[in-house]
């Protein structure tokens, strides 16, 4: 046996869309949740869509897709027309919004790690690049005491200058991860109610500053 849910700006819609979400059809979707716990969205032909956000904060249109019930769901393009929530909020659509950011709590706490993680790694490769150069001289005078061969100084001089700038380059990615996964925190950190931008204090406590939602 499983329960069905409709959602939309329909009378029968269990999640009060509001009527100016013009975006939002009717009959918008309908969520099956069975006995066993398996969550599946289905869109009802919607006219804009449905749409479900990835672990990088990006929304992705889907027809019918099994899903779980922390997966959050945009009905609509993006917009002041659009309508997004919690796929829980169609069991307990008059609960506060403890679970959704308890939820956001811990996404927020994965990515900072990552961030972390990455911070790291920069520091350690900046360190790896200013001592290139003195690697150089060392495997340089190696070279020359085990084989009797002496390395041209303007050769010397040319790989002790290069090495830094190849270092560098190798590792040149990591800045650009580092900003892509700071910018996926800014797309994740919305309010599970109002879905404004809101701040690191508002996840940490669980409310939001603008609406007050908690």
């Amino acid at each position: 046996m499983e329960n069905e849910y409709l959602v939309g700006r329909s009378i029968h819609s269990v999640l009060p869309v509001p009527a100016d979400r013009v975006g939002v059809s009717g009959e918008h979707l309908k969520i099956r949740v069975s006995d066993d716990g398996r969550w599946h969205l289905e869109d009802l032909n919607s006219a804009n869509g449905t749409y479900i956000r990835d672990d990088n904060g990006e929304f992705h249109r889907v027809y019918s897709k099994d899903i779980t019930e922390n997966d959050i769901i945009r009905l609509g393009n993006k917009g002041a027309n659009s309508y997004t929530f919690m796929a829980r909020r169609v069991k307990a659509p008059e609960d506060t919004y403890y679970h959704e950011f308890k939820q956001l709590k811990k996404l927020v706490a994965r990515q900072k790690e990552e961030e972390a993680e990455k911070e790291k790694r920069i520091e350690i490769n900046g360190w790896i690049s200013r001592v290139a150069g003195l690697a150089v001289i060392g495997i340089c005078a190696l070279i020359g005491s085990i084989s009797g061969v002496d390395i041209d100084p303007n050769t010397r001089y040319i790989l002790i200058a290069c090495a830094p700038v190849v270092v560098g380059l190798l590792f040149s990615g990591d800045p650009k991860k580092l900003k892509a996964l700071r910018q996926r925190r800014s797309k994740i950190m919305l309010c599970p109610k109002c879905w404004k931008p809101i701040s690191e204090y508002d996840v940490e406590y669980g409310q939001c500053s603008r609406c007050k939602a908690k």
